[in-house]
């Protein structure tokens, strides 16, 4: 057995545990993990200014590459884009914030000014730059114009503010922008255009209801529009975007979808989002979709804590990581997306936490935790089986992936969360053709930091420090 210097350091360690991975027994293959630019990219894109007067890197780089740079930052892979309905221009609704408010890219129908929404459009640019792979373009609510009431928000009740007679309107909106953003080289890959179609959205933000029905019917004027269109060749509908998992709610609108035979032919996925969904509401869900729909994969799109207050610790950082370990072990889900990148505070929403008159900003702990997954599982890794005694696995949420690093190597990607007082110890089987070990570790003092670099072997035991989410790879 060797002794690393983790070990030494971290004496009182509980009585270690044995786990064993099968990369024989595969699970789903990632594609991403992401976040969106709503509401937070239409400000922070304006901030190209140093505020510490220290690097002279801007506001807008540095964030950008917190989220987006493999090196310095956590590499997302995925972008959502707000396309929003136009609300910032006619200041109708009643809105919490001001930043909850969209721009659209129109002048009058059929006619656009590109260089609106210029902040966001900047955050769009750059992550792509810095290695965002796929673009997901997604509507709170349709046009303005085109709703009923003439709002991005209902005036009350649960109805659809969008008339039949619009469907193929907004449908060409949206495409017209896809076939633009394409044209300037962003990998568009995803259009969604319904956004938690079972909520009222009588106020706080732009957002529109859909009944089941509608919503299929909507789909279905998007896929009219988009197989019109070759430019657009490759680019996917997504959704429904259904606020929960849980809920015949959710099952109604994944039916408006896999039950037309036309929208069940395109789709591959079901994208949901994982608020307000324990554990009983995900396993409910995974088995609905492994009885009826066994073949179509799953991806979260939207999540976070939904606490009041702000928080920087590693307490809300424990439970992202653990939302995402139970999302992947359950749902099987293929790609994980936290719901804003920034935010202002007082909310456990933000990866980062930014002070709009200062432009000064904090990256969180919970920003690093999802980097514990984000830097180092990459699109094309397979989640493969890992198990150990019940204790071990109810209380870590282990999960493990399989694939092929930059250099060429095969390698596992192992994550362990250690909410304990104590650090967890334990040996490894069915790992031995592995020939080293490195360890990055998301603690009260380091942030996603490599505390570990050795030669492995099977008797090695592997430390997860206490209070820790901790990245494990072992490499061929």
């Amino acid at each position: 057995m060797q002794e690393t210097e983790t070990e030494t350091q971290t004496s009182g360690a509980d009585q270690y545990h044995k786990m064993k991975v099968d990369v024989s027994t595969v699970y789903q293959t990632i594609e991403s993990f992401g976040t969106s630019g709503a509401w937070w990219s239409q400000y922070v894109g304006g901030f190209d200014d140093d505020p510490y007067g220290e690097t002279g890197i801007s506001t807008r780089e540095q964030i950008a590459s917190l989220l987006f740079d493999r090196e310095t930052g956590i590499g997302l892979t995925c972008y959502r884009y707000n396309l929003g309905a136009g609300s910032a221009e006619s200041r109708k609704g009643t809105y919490s914030d001001i930043h909850r408010r969209a721009q659209s890219f129109e002048t009058e129908p059929g006619v656009y000014d590109w260089s609106k929404d210029a902040n966001a459009v900047w955050f769009l640019n750059r992550a792509v730059e810095l290695g965002v792979q796929e673009v997901v373009l997604f509507c709170n609510s349709p046009l303005e114009r085109l709703t009923d009431n003439g709002m991005a928000q209902l005036t009350a009740g649960t109805k659809s503010n969008l008339s039949p007679e619009n469907y193929g309107e907004f449908a060409k909106y949206v495409m017209d922008v896809a076939e633009h953003f394409v044209g300037e080289g962003i990998p568009v890959k995803f259009i969604s255009p319904i956004n938690e179609p079972q909520w009222e959205w009588t106020s706080g933000q732009e957002g529109a209801h859909y009944e089941p029905n509608r919503t299929r019917e909507v789909y279905l004027a998007f896929l009219d529009e988009l197989e019109s269109r070759d430019a657009l060749a490759g680019v996917e509908l997504s959704g429904p975007e259904s606020g929960e998992w849980g809920g015949q709610a959710t099952i109604s609108y994944t039916e408006a979808i896999l039950g037309d035979e036309r929208l069940a032919e395109h789709f591959t996925a079901i994208d949901n989002h994982s608020y307000w969904s324990d554990d009983n509401a995900k396993k409910s869900f995974a088995n609905y979709m492994k009885v009826y729909h066994p073949n179509v994969k799953l991806r979260m799109s939207e999540w976070c804590e939904m606490v009041n207050g702000s928080d920087v610790t590693m307490d809300s950082a424990f439970h992202l990581a653990q939302e995402i370990a139970k999302d992947m072990r359950i749902l099987n889900v293929v790609s994980w997306q936290n719901w804003v990148a920034v935010a202002p505070g007082g909310y456990r929403d933000g990866l980062i936490y930014i002070d709009e008159p200062s432009h000064k900003f904090r990256a969180l702990k919970r920003l690093w935790s999802f980097g514990n997954f984000s830097r180092y599982v990459r699109p094309g890794y397979v989640r493969v089986d890992i198990q150990a005694d019940s204790r071990a696995m109810d209380e870590m949420l282990p999960t493990a992936f399989a694939g092929v690093n930059e250099a060429g190597e095969e390698e596992l990607v192992m994550v362990f969360i250690n909410e304990d007082v104590l650090p967890q110890e334990f040996l490894l089987e069915g790992c031995g053709e592995y020939s080293r070990i490195a360890c990055y570790e998301t603690s009260d003092a380091n942030d996603l930091a490599c505390v570990l670099e050795a030669d492995y072997s099977s008797d090695t035991l592997v430390t997860i420090p206490s209070r820790s989410v901790t990245t494990v790879i072992l490499t061929k």
